[in-house]
């Protein structure tokens, strides 16, 4: 697709409102962090295969989610091998030629920094790699040198021509948010202020493409990064990274999504003293974002799958009125102080459905939360 057919426009605050007033019957699930009025589930499309029956799935599961109350879709190029973004833009090119959302209604989210193939091209693993290295190194798009653990890279020209690739996938002209997946890859490459370069750069890049309208906000997606206790080396710090956006964008800088793990069973984003604060005191992550104004998205809200069928009793009891272990995985992470959205993957009509009834319950207040984490270090 070239750039000329891409379609125009951006999720916007009044968009974005206007879609969440559809929907009155669902307490607490829209949330404002900071413009956009935003679910408290979005649509993830890591899982299932690139083809076949899981795209028809992912295709019908946006239509349902944005009927159901869900319009924050988020993807990356790497996720099923662009597969995920172009069955999110052929599903949104759909509903919006049907007249069901417009554009400035829905957000869609992409991340890139994972060297990817084309299936299209690359249907072999030969195939595969020699597709990599023309693309990204015979072209001199990529210096070798900058390659994190063989597979991830935060160079300028790379990220520039990630974004151009995954609008084209998507059909859309702007992409809301786009994050760098696991930038904590390069922090054992070199020293310090190696890493600070890296980051350096890639800001620069992507408040470039902010000022040319490729996308209108940037952000990190992390693993370990932001939830590391300070003292090990892949820690991020959120301190360092606001001071490096302020320094290559200013104070209207973009940096305005973090994205980090969250759920039952790996909740250090709340409870682990992980940041330095500006005084000096450690803090937990999400303690430490309260305020900023930034949007903050919790991936593995179900723990892979691991925590269904597991969950004490006294977790059933908390979250009266819901009937499954994911809508109780679901609650916790949605109700938790701090996060804005959970990010789950979800195609199978069954859990899809299943998903959506959780929104006619409110969210738990904080309390409830807090007396879950003291129940568990009590048993």
């Amino acid at each position: 697709m070239s750039d000329d057919a891409l379609l125009p426009g951006r999720a916007s605050a009044e968009g974005t409102r206007r879609y969440a007033e559809r929907f009155p019957g669902l307490p607490g699930h829209f949330r404002t962090p900071d413009r956009l009025t935003l679910p408290s589930l979005a649509l993830g499309m890591r899982n299932g295969d690139a083809g076949g029956v899981d795209d028809l799935l992912y295709r019908s599961a946006v239509a349902r989610l944005l009927e159901g109350g869900v319009h924050f879709f988020s993807t990356a190029l790497s996720e099923r091998l662009q597969v995920s973004e172009r069955n999110l833009g052929t599903a949104l090119a759909r509903a919006f030629r049907e007249g069901s959302v417009r554009r400035d209604e829905v957000v869609v989210l992409t991340k890139g920094g994972y060297l990817t193939v084309d299936p299209d091209v690359a249907g072999t693993y030969s195939r595969a790699r020699r597709y990599l290295v023309e693309t990204y190194i015979h072209s001199g798009l990529v210096e070798p040198a900058l390659i994190a653990g063989g597979v991830h890279c935060l160079s300028p020209a790379f990220l520039r021509d990630q974004i151009r690739r995954s609008r084209r996938n998507l059909g859309l002209e702007t992409i809301d948010y786009y994050l760098i997946e696991e930038p904590e890859l390069h922090l054992g490459e070199g020293n310090a202020d190696e890493f600070r370069r890296r980051i350096c750069a890639a800001f620069e890049a992507l408040e470039g493409a902010v000022d040319d309208g490729e996308i209108a906000a940037y952000g990190l997606a992390t693993w370990e990064g932001l939830i590391q206790p300070h003292t090990e080396r892949r820690h991020l710090s959120l301190l360092d990274l606001f001071e490096w956006a302020l320094d290559v964008g200013g104070g209207d800088h973009h940096l305005r999504v973090l994205q980090l793990p969250y759920n039952v069973a790996m909740a250090e984003a709340l409870m682990l003293d992980s940041q330095i604060g500006p005084t000096g005191d450690t803090q937990a992550i999400l303690g430490a974002l309260r305020g900023t104004g930034t949007l903050v998205l919790a991936s593995a809200p179900l723990a892979a799958g691991r925590a269904l069928g597991r969950l004490p009793r006294f977790v059933h009891d908390a979250f009266p009125g819901l009937h499954t272990d994911a809508q109780r995985c679901l609650q916790f992470v949605r109700s938790s102080p701090g996060i804005d959205v959970a990010v789950v993957g979800m195609r199978d009509d069954d859990h899809i459905a299943e998903n959506l009834a959780l929104l006619s319950t409110p969210p738990v207040a904080p309390e409830v939360i807090e007396g879950l984490f003291k129940r568990g270090a009590a048993s």
